[in-house]
């Protein structure tokens, strides 16, 4: 169902959602930061996911090999 990145992608985000909440208690602003470095991680999550998938990404410098592939 999810791509190995996808749950690594997860894990950061439940990793920094947990740090958000702990700095909470602390009497300095430092959640803001943490929430919004929650909130970059989770849309960068949503586009992975939306316009994303395993095949999507072929590394091939050879521009020969990538000329054969687009021209038919």
């Amino acid at each position: 169902m999810f791509a190995f990145r996808h749950k690594m992608e997860i894990a950061l985000l439940i990793f920094l959602i947990f740090i958000a909440f702990a700095s909470a208690a602390s009497p300095t602003t430092m959640w803001v930061q943490w929430t919004t470095l929650a909130v970059v991680v989770f849309f960068g999550l949503i586009f992975d996911m939306a316009f994303t998938d395993d095949s999507s990404f072929v590394f091939d410098p050879d521009a020969d090999n990538w000329r054969r592939k687009t021209e038919r």
